[in-house]
């Protein structure tokens, strides 16, 4: 009898080198440190846990020491005060839950091996690296099973290739390694699979992974709380048919219970970790007013198409994922509207947070974890492509292989310091496109560099137009006066239950329609006659609905001058990336005493660019 030898599929086959090439990619130049920044704030809830035993760090001095010994990154924004003399993890521990199985490997090796066990030396480094090797391999076979479901080993394997190389994906999986965005991408793969699985066999056990991953996926980044929506609308064909779809799911209530249970399940932890230290299920950790999301004033242009971070400039294959979005329902038509709706408002929450740009990055990193959705139109337009026409065909093939080859050029670009991560401009993409060496004056075409740790210096003067603004005086006349005065007929007296000074502001959207300003602000304070040197600041901040951001104080140092001297202090100001172009921009002196002083001549000059990148 003629048995013929079963042939290894292969998309599996392409699946496996896929992930060989991450892997290479990671190990020619491993993370010198990958538990710093972010990560290390998504990391701290198992050292927290298992080695300080001090979840609520009660004593925060063992952040700064492994922040400091591990130069983790600046100050220590991963973790914000509480009232009560505590610190609370300002980011969810979903990533922390998928870690773990590493950490406590790393842990015991680490003793085996003489590291110091404190959760950030070389082997708890090396977990994360190998966990994230690991998770890499699991999205990508999950996402293989999801394509294999509908479409042939070809297109399959097509598609596979193009979502981990021809996207941001592969800079994120190579050079970001211990970024969420992978990790997040793993499990929306998941959802996916096992969603499509719980509506073919209609079998618990789907329901259950799915109602896993669902909270595992929101406990690591709750705005992807999208994701419930592959569930609820796979096999809604058309918009008529929805009576229909609600009535297949109202007869299956009993497994999205379950799916339901599972999930809150899994976010139980973080919503009473939250709950114990602040008081609140539910509990917003990026407190920064200068930050949050803009429902009303979504950034959804500025996310597909700027150049600093254009998700369809940067990953342009995700243009053709897109317009594969009207091929669903002729190819795919039990996918259709799960994907649009999920496409809809996936972008709509991503394009509202006011820092669009999502910092340091090559392209959207905040829609990588998109992409397991997004290979399903991609598939389609694939699927589309082999049925045309030999030339069409191959001229279809053409385009989408000079779309990958173009990413990975350019996330070389990025690495090498050409593409800048978060400050780019059409005038920069135009300098670099296509060359691998940085011209002449490269950096002066950015967006201007603002400091993420410190103060930021001063501004190149030549490049700024000078426009005196404003000068603030106190006279006589004035209900706070005081006949005293560097210059006039009076100035202000700070003194206890007068601690600010009358100041200048303005809204930004009436100062300005450049990118950004410098100011430089300047006042007079005169030393108290008795000798007493009350601390007094010069401030310049933002004010957004009542709260500060990019704040600025100046301490004045009147020891320095003799009793009854008036010193001039002075200090440069960089405009931070303004939120909304009704925020006011501040500038007033603070007495954080109850000594009085006087303050005059409050004076606030602009410098302008005088070109714009």
């Amino acid at each position: 009898m003629n048995t013929a030898r079963k042939r290894f599929p292969i998309s599996l086959a392409a699946a496996f080198l896929l992930w060989g090439v991450l892997v290479s990619g990671v190990l020619r130049a491993p993370p010198q440190n990958i538990l710093s920044w972010d990560t290390f704030g998504y990391h701290l809830y198992l050292p927290a846990t298992f080695i300080h035993h001090d979840l609520g760090l009660n004593d925060a001095a063992w952040v700064q020491e492994a922040m400091t010994k591990y130069e983790a990154g600046g100050k220590p924004y991963q973790i914000n005060p509480t009232a009560d003399g505590r610190w609370v993890m300002k980011y969810p521990m979903g990533l922390a839950i998928l870690w773990l199985p590493f950490f406590l490997i790393a842990h015991v090796l680490a003793g085996i091996l003489g590291f110091a066990q404190d959760g950030f030396s070389a082997p708890y480094q090396w977990a994360l690296i190998i966990a994230a090797l690991v998770y890499m391999l699991i999205g990508i076979m999950l996402l293989r099973r999801v394509l294999r479901h509908f479409f042939s080993e070809v297109i399959t394997t097509a598609t596979l290739a193009l979502i981990v190389t021809g996207t941001n994906y592969f800079h994120q999986a190579v050079y970001s390694t211990g970024m969420p965005h992978v990790f997040l991408f793993t499990l929306g793969a998941g959802v996916l699979w096992f969603s499509i699985r719980w509506h073919k066999d209609r079998r618990r056990k789907d329901a259950l992974i799915t109602g896993a991953l669902l909270g595992l996926l929101v406990v690591s980044r709750p705005s992807e709380i999208v994701w419930v929506l592959v569930p609820l609308l796979i096999g809604l064909v058309d918009a008529a048919s929805w009576k229909d779809h609600l009535s297949t799911l109202w007869s299956r209530r009993k497994h999205l219970i379950i799916m339901v249970a599972m999930a809150t399940l899994v976010c139980v932890p973080q919503l009473v970790y939250w709950k114990w230290m602040t008081g609140k299920w539910l509990y917003m950790s990026y407190n920064n007013p200068g930050e949050g999301f803009e429902f009303l004033h979504p950034y959804t242009w500025d996310v597909l198409f700027s150049f600093r971070k254009g998700w369809y400039i940067y990953t342009p294959i995700m243009l053709v994922a897109t317009l594969g979005i009207l091929l669903l329902r002729r190819f795919l038509p039990e996918m259709r509207w799960a994907v649009i709706a999920f496409f809809i408002l996936n972008l709509y929450i991503v394009s509202s947070w006011s820092c669009w740009w999502y910092a340091d990055s090559f392209g959207q990193r905040a829609l990588v974890q998109s992409y397991p959705m997004m290979a399903l139109p991609l598939g389609a337009v694939l699927v589309w492509l082999n049925g045309l026409a030999m030339r069409w065909r191959i001229t279809g093939v053409a385009a989408l292989l000079a779309l990958t080859g173009l990413n990975l050029f350019q996330s070389q670009q990025s690495i090498d310091g050409l593409i800048q991560t978060s400050r780019m401009t059409w005038p920069a993409y135009k300098a670099v496109f296509g060359t691998v060496h940085a011209p002449e004056g490269l950096a002066d075409k950015w967006l201007v560099e603002r400091s993420y740790i410190g103060e930021n210096g001063s501004p190149d003067r030549a490049r700024y137009h000078r426009i005196p603004l404003a000068r603030v005086g106190y006279d006589v006349d004035h209900e706070a006066g005081d006949t005293i005065a560097f210059r006039g007929n009076g100035s202000f007296r700070l003194e206890a239950g007068r601690e600010f000074s009358p100041g200048w502001s303005c809204m930004w959207k009436d100062l300005t329609n450049c990118d950004h300003i410098w100011l430089e602000v300047s006042c007079r304070m005169q030393r108290p006659m008795d000798g007493s040197t009350p601390p007094v600041s010069l401030v310049t901040t933002f004010d957004h609905l009542g709260d500060n951001y990019g704040y600025m104080a100046r301490d004045m140092d009147l020891a320095t001058v003799a009793p009854g001297e008036w010193m001039r202090v002075s200090q440069w100001y960089l405009s931070p990336e303004v939120r909304r172009p009704t925020d006011v921009l501040k500038a007033y002196c603070w007495l954080r005493d109850t000594l009085p002083v006087h303050v005059d001549d409050l004076e606030v000059i602009l410098y302008e660019p005088i070109e714009q990148p």
